[in-house]
């Protein structure tokens, strides 16, 4: 799918998987606006796709930089078309073993209120484009798995507000999309996750399995899923079956879900 004349902003675009789809986006001829906190990485990448794009160092939990970066995009571009909120933290660690529960407010931060900053200020610019914000989640959004008690209850709160949303905003013309990918590998967002002293785990954790999926081709597929304007995306698809399995048999759904975060510690 082509973007060419589009306005694409990506926040947390400096690694992972929002490089890759600012790499990609710019490939299929997005007019591109970029923010991340590491101004050096962001450089970097702005190095590398040329001119027609903008970059802003800011912080998500920050409304003031969020709201900044959204006014500066449309000033430049004249428009907003889609907005990827990417930027996000995790964490691996057993809720007994949290030596602080400052944790859930970080992940609150980064996951949700960094969300609610950016698409609060972006409505109206929003509005005028018919366009679209997509939120990258998670499958945790739909179901709390070990070790990840912050992590889901961050991502289960961006229900609550897309769905709201969606209520509020029908007759605006803005569609969003929740993006529920399994883990993603080739990110870093593992060693960069949170363990039970607050600071990251770096490689005390095994890395993805093959059954994760790479970051490039997760972005493609968001990418791709664009112009279809769907409310959500799993990648894979078959994890789109993993709700109803917990409601129908939840037994096996919790053996089934323990002993695959027991085969990644």
């Amino acid at each position: 799918m082509s973007l060419t004349g589009q306005t694409v902003a990506i926040t947390g675009a400096s690694g992972g998987l929002g490089r890759e789809l600012a790499q990609q986006a710019a490939q299929r001829g997005a007019r591109l606006a970029l923010m991340a906190r590491n101004e050096t990485k962001l450089s970097e990448l702005a190095n590398e796709l040329g001119d027609d794009l903008l970059v802003f160092t800011g912080d998500v939990t920050s409304a003031e930089d969020a709201k900044k970066f959204i006014e500066a995009t449309v000033e430049k571009f004249g428009a907003l078309d889609q907005l990827i909120a990417n930027a996000g933290q995790s964490m691996w660690a057993d809720f007994d073993q949290i030596e602080d529960t400052d944790l859930f407010r970080q992940l609150m931060e980064v996951n949700f209120m960094g969300v609610v900053n950016c698409i609060h200020p972006a409505i109206d610019a929003l509005k005028k484009s018919g366009g679209q914000t997509v939120i990258i989640s998670s499958i945790q959004s739909k179901f709390g798995v070990p070790a990840h008690s912050a992590y889901g209850a961050s991502k289960h709160a961006i229900e609550g507000l897309v769905d709201s949303l969606r209520f509020e905003l029908a007759d605006s013309g803005i569609n969003f999309m929740v993006v529920y990918p399994h883990w993603i590998r080739g990110t870093g967002m593992r060693e960069n996750a949170l363990g039970p002293d607050g600071e990251a785990v770096g490689d005390r954790k095994r890395s993805h399995s093959n059954s994760s999926i790479p970051a490039d081709v997760c972005a493609r597929k968001i990418l791709d899923a664009l112009p279809r304007r769907r409310e959500s995306l799993f990648i894979p698809g078959k994890l789109k079956y993993l709700p109803a399995l917990k409601l129908l048999l939840p037994p096996f759904f919790r053996w089934l879900i323990r002993s695959k975060i027991k085969s990644q510690k």
